[in-house]
C-alpha cells in the first residue's frame, strides 16, 4: 500500500511520574563543585595518568642527567649620572637622561652586536670549541648527539632532494658564518637587564667553563665602558672639525655684510635725526594735521545733518544749538514771547476779529518770518562750514601724497639698509657663538668620563648554575603531575557518551528503565545468552526493562512497544530479540515485529523466520499473517520478519494497515515488540509511534555521542513522539562501577553473588 498513512486516534501514552517519598536525596546543584566527582574522575583515568607522568618524568630525568654543567659569572654596572662640573660648559654629548628608555637603551648598547663582535675578537672566542662546534674539540650531549646522529642522514637526503649540487662556501663565506654563529652563542648567553627602582645594569654569562664565563662579562663590561668613552672622544673631535670650518665661513660673511651696510648709507644719504630723517618727520606732521581737519569735518557734517533732518521732520529747525546761538534768533525769540503775552490778555477781552486781535497776530506772523529766514541763513552757514573743512582736508592730503611720492626712493633704500643691517648683526651674533662654543669644546676633551662605572668585577663561579637537578626534577615532577591531571580532565571532557542514567535524565529530561550489561568474549550472542542462562545479570537487566513496562501503567499494561535508536549498530535489534525471548519463556505470549523495511536483521538472527513470507507481502495484501510468522523453538517466541530494501519503506509503515496489523496483533499477543530503524536516518519509526503505547529508546553505552540523542530526541518531541524510557545498552559493568553509586555496576560488582553468569 502505497497511499498516504492516516492519522490514527493517540493511544494512552506511557507515563513516568515522580512520587515525593519521605526522605527523597534533593537534586544536587550543578554549580556546586562535587569533590568525590572530581576524585572519581581522576581515578577512571588513573592509567591515562600514570602513563603521562612517567613519560614526562623520564623525559625530564634524561635531559638532566645528560646534561653538561653550566656556569654562571655575574658583574654589575651602575649608571653615574652625576655630572662634574670643573668648567661650566656644556658638554657636546651630554649624560644620559634619568628615564628608563635611556637605561634600556644602555642594555641595548651592551648587547649590541658590535659590541659583542669586539668582545669575541678580544677573547678570540672563534678558537673555542664551545663557541665554535666546527672545532675538532667541540662535543655535544649524548642526547644531542643521539638526534643529530638521526637527523643528519634525513638532512643529507632533504638536501640531495632540493639541491642538484651542493655550493661549497669560499673560505671568507665560511670565516663570516663561524664569526655569525660564534656573536650568536654569545648573545644567547649574555644576559642584561636592570632591577626595577634602580640605575644598576646586571651583567651575567653562562659558559661551560667558570674562568671563560667570567672573562666574558668583565670584557664586555670593559668594552661597553670604553665604547662610551670612545663615543664622547669621538663626537668632541667631529664638532671641532666642523666649527673650525664654519668659523672661517662666518667670519668672511660677517665682513662682507658689515660693508654692505656702509656702502648702502653712502649710496644713499640717509641722514637721520632725533631717530629719524627729515621726510619722515614732516609726514609725522601732515598726519597729524590731516586726522584734525578729518575729525573738523566729521563734526561740520555732523551739525548739518542734525539741522537738515530737524527741517525734514517738522520744517522747524529753530530748536537746533546754532539757531539758538544766534544774538538774532535769541531777540526775536523775546519779542515773540512779548506778542504772545499781549496775545492772551487780548483775546480775554476781544474777540478774534477785533482789530487789536488782529494786528498783534500780523506782528506775530512778521517775528516768525524773520526767525525763519535767520534760520535758513544758519543752517546755510553749515553747509559753508562743511565745505570749507572738505577743502582743508583735500589740500592737506595732497600735500601728504606730495611728500609720499618724494620719500618713496629714499624709503626703499631705508628698507634696503635696515636689511643689510640686521643681516649684519645675525652674521655677528651667530659668529660670536660659535667662536665661544670652539674655545669651549676644546677644553673639554680632558675632561670626559664614562657615564657608568663597574660596581663589582665577575668572579668564577665555584658551583654550576645549570641543571639544577633536584630543582629540575621537583619542577618536572610537579609539570607531570599536572600535565596528567590535566591529561585526564581532557580525556573526561572529550568523552561524549553517556556512562550513567544520571546522565541520560539530566541531559534528555527522559528516564533510563535499565541497563544492559555488555557480554564478554566467549559468551556467544546475546538473544542465545538470555536462554542460556536465564538468571545472569544480563538476563535480569531485561526481566527489569520488562517490569518497569509493565508497572508503568498497572490498570492497562502497555502490550505494543516501539523499539528505536538514533544511529546503527546500537543494538535495538538485539535487544528486540533478547527481550522477546526472554518473555517468550517466561510464559508470555510474544512477537516481535521487524518493522525495519530498510536493513532488517531478525531473518538472519532466527532461521524459522527466513523461509516464511516477510511484513512487506502481508501490508501488500499478498500473503496473510499466518503465513508470515515464523515460531522460535528454543522459546516459543513468534516473528514476523521482513525482506528489506522496500523503496516504499515510509508509505507501507505510515499505513492504515500497518496500524491494523499492531491492533490486531496486540488482541492475540501479551508483548508486541515492534524493531524500527533509527530515527536520524530515515523517518520510518514516526507513523508507527501513534500505533503503539509505549516508545523505548535504545542508547549504546559510551559509544553514540550525547549531541546525537539530543538531536533525535528533541527532533522526537518537535514532531509530539512522547518518549517512555530510554536504556543503556552494552554497559562495560567493570568501568561505570567507577562512576560512583548510582551506576549499575557499583551494585553488580557488590551483588553479583545473586546472579549465576
Amino acid at each position: 500500500m502505497t497511499g498516504k498513512p492516516t492519522p490514527l486516534p493517540d493511544r494512552p501514552a506511557l507515563r513516568f511520574e515522580p512520587v515525593d517519598l519521605p526522605g527523597r536525596f534533593p537534586e544536587t546543584d550543578d554549580e556546586t563543585i562535587d569533590l568525590r566527582e572530581l576524585l572519581r574522575k581522576l581515578n577512571r583515568r588513573k592509567g591515562a595518568m600514570a602513563g603521562v607522568f612517567l613519560l614526562v618524568l623520564v623525559a625530564v630525568a634524561l635531559y638532566v642527567f645528560q646534561a653538561v654543567p653550566r656556569y654562571t659569572a655575574e658583574a654589575r654596572l651602575i649608571l653615574d649620572l652625576r655630572q662634574s662640573k670643573v668648567v661650566d660648559v656644556e658638554a657636546v654629548l651630554s649624560g644620559m637622561p634619568k628615564d628608563v628608555a635611556a637605561l634600556r637603551s644602555e642594555i641595548d648598547v651592551i648587547r649590541s652586536r658590535t659590541l659583542l663582535e669586539r668582545a669575541a675578537g678580544k677573547l678570540a672566542l672563534h678558537r673555542d670549541p664551545e663557541f665554535n662546534p666546527e672545532l675538532p674539540g667541540a662535543a655535544a650531549p649524548p642526547l644531542a648527539q643521539t638526534v643529530k646522529g638521526w637527523a643528519e642522514p634525513v638532512r643529507e637526503w632533504l638536501q640531495g632532494l632540493w639541491l642538484t649540487e651542493a655550493v661549497e662556501p669560499t673560505p671568507e663565506e665560511r670565516e663570516r658564518s663561524i664569526q655569525r654563529g660564534v656573536v650568536d652563542r654569545l648573545a644567547a648567553r649574555l644576559e642584561v637587564d636592570n632591577p626595577r627602582q634602580s640605575y644598576t645594569i646586571n651583567l651575567s654569562f653562562t659558559a661551560q667553563s667558570p674562568e671563560r664565563a667570567a672573562e666574558v662579562v668583565n670584557a664586555v663590561a670593559e668594552l661597553y665602558l670604553t665604547d662610551q668613552m670612545e663615543a664622547k672622544y669621538e663626537a668632541t673631535r667631529r664638532a671641532n672639525s666642523w666649527l673650525a670650518e664654519r668659523l672661517e665661513t662666518l667670519r668672511g660673511e660677517v665682513n662682507a655684510a658689515e660693508l654692505a651696510v656702509q656702502e648702502m648709507r653712502r649710496r644713499g644719504d640717509l641722514v637721520q635725526a632725533r631717530g629719524a630723517t627729515v621726510l619722515e618727520q614732516q609726514i609725522a606732521d601732515l598726519n597729524a594735521q590731516l586726522v584734525m581737519a578729518r575729525v573738523t569735518r566729521s563734526q561740520a557734517e555732523a551739525r548739518l545733518r542734525s539741522a537738515q533732518g530737524a527741517v525734514a521732520r517738522a520744517g522747524d529747525a529753530a530748536s537746533l544749538g546754532d539757531v539758538l546761538a544766534s544774538p538774532i534768533i535769541q531777540r526775536l525769540r523775546g519779542e515773540e514771547s512779548s506778542l504772545q503775552r499781549r496775545e492772551a490778555e487780548l483775546s480775554q477781552r476781544y474777540g478774534h476779529r477785533h482789530p487789536e486781535m488782529i494786528k498783534i497776530n500780523a506782528e506775530l506772523a512778521d517775528v516768525r518770518s524773520k526767525m525763519a529766514e535767520e534760520t535758513g541763513r544758519v543752517v546755510e552757514s553749515l553747509v559753508n562750514e562743511v565745505e570749507v573743512t572738505h577743502a582743508k582736508e583735500r589740500s592737506l592730503q595732497a600735500s601728504l601724497n606730495e611728500l609720499r611720492e618724494q620719500t618713496a626712493g629714499a624709503l626703499h633704500a631705508e628698507v634696503e639698509l635696515r636689511e643689510l643691517e640686521r643681516h649684519a648683526q645675525s652674521a655677528r651674533v651667530l659668529y660670536e657663538s660659535f667662536l665661544e662654543r670652539f674655545r669651549e669644546t676644546g677644553e673639554q676633551e680632558s675632561l670626559y668620563r664614562p657615564d657608568a662605572r663597574v660596581v663589582s668585577w665577575a668572579e668564577p663561579p665555584e658551583r654550576p648554575s645549570y641543571p639544577r637537578k633536584a630543582l629540575v626534577l621537583g619542577l618536572g615532577a610537579v609539570a607531570a603531575l599536572m600535565l596528567a591531571v590535566m591529561a585526564a580532565f581532557l580525556l573526561e571532557t572529550l568523552d561524549r557518551g553517556f556512562r550513567t542514567g544520571d546522565q541520560v535524565e539530566q541531559l534528555t529530561g527522559v528516564p533510563v528503565l535499565g541497563m544492559i550489561p555488555a557480554l564478554g568474549t566467549g559468551k556467544g550472542r546475546p538473544e542465545n545468552y538470555v536462554l542460556e542462562k536465564p538468571f545472569s545479570s544480563f538476563a535480569e537487566s531485561l526481566r527489569g526493562i520488562r517490569t518497569a513496562i509493565q508497572l508503568s501503567n498497572v490498570d492497562q499494561p502497555p502490550k505494543t512497544v516501539l523499539v528505536t535508536s538514533s544511529l546503527p549498530r546500537e543494538g535495538k535489534s538485539t535487544f528486540c530479540l533478547a527481550l522477546g525471548r526472554m518473555a517468550a519463556a517466561s510464559g508470555t505470549k510474544t512477537i516481535v515485529v521487524d518493522a525495519d523495511l530498510r536493513r532488517p536483521v531478525q531473518a538472519e538472527k532466527l532461521p524459522e523466520a527466513r523461509s516464511l513470507h516477510k511484513l512487506e507481502e502481508v501490508l501488500t495484501g499478498a500473503s496473510s499473517v499466518r503465513d508470515a510468522v515464523g515460531v522460535d523453538a528454543a522459546s516459543g517466541l513468534h516473528v514476523l520478519a521482513a525482506h528489506g530494501k522496500t523503496p516504499a519503506a515510509a508509505e507501507l509503515l505510515g499505513s492504515r494497515r500497518m496500524a491494523k496489523l499492531i491492533s490486531e496483533l496486540a488482541k492475540i499477543y501479551d508483548l508486541v515488540l515492534v524493531d524500527t530503524p533509527p530515527v536520524m536516518g530515515v523517518s520510518d519509526a514516526w507513523p508507527l509511534t501513534r500505533a503503539v503505547d509505549a516508545v523505548l529508546f535504545v542508547v549504546r553505552w559510551a559509544e553514540t555521542p550525547r549531541e546525537t540523542v539530543r538531536a533525535a530526541l528533541r527532533q522526537m518531541e518537535a514532531l509530539n513522539i512522547r518518549v517512555n524510557g530510554v536504556v543503556l545498552d552494552r554497559v562495560n559493568v567493570r568501568r561505570q562501577a567507577k562512576y560512583g553509586y548510582g551506576a549499575y555496576g557499583y551494585y553488580y560488582g557488590r551483588y553479583r553473588k545473586y546472579y549465576r553468569e
